[in-house]
């Protein structure tokens, strides 16, 4: 499986449920005309989003083989600290393992 798909098929496991958000997340570099935007935080997860008592979820979307960037690891300690959760994910079943480690009930 793609990380695409992966994060795809999180997306439709988790995105709908009423107890969290979630939402896809894109980080990079536009040009409109001579205007360059950038958009995303370095280092931000692939799927962002609320859980029911307010902190924040990133999802960093890995394959089997994938590896975290240093900004990857460095927005990760960032959540960490201000007590948001931060899921390194290679399946569905690590999002709903570590969202019942945290004490999140998905229903």
């Amino acid at each position: 499986m793609t990380e695409k798909q992966l994060q795809n098929a999180i997306l439709r496991a988790f995105g709908t449920l009423p107890v969290l958000r979630l939402w896809r997340a894109n980080v990079g570099v536009a040009r409109l005309g001579r205007r360059v935007v950038r958009f995303g935080i370095p280092g931000q997860g692939d799927l962002t989003g609320i859980l029911p008592d307010g902190r924040r979820l990133e999802i960093e979307v890995k394959t089997v083989a994938g590896r975290q960037s240093p900004a990857q690891r460095r927005f990760q300690e960032m959540m960490e600290r201000f007590h948001g959760v931060y899921i390194l994910a290679r399946s569905i079943e690590d999002v709903r393992r570590e969202l019942a480690a945290r004490g999140v009930r998905l229903g």
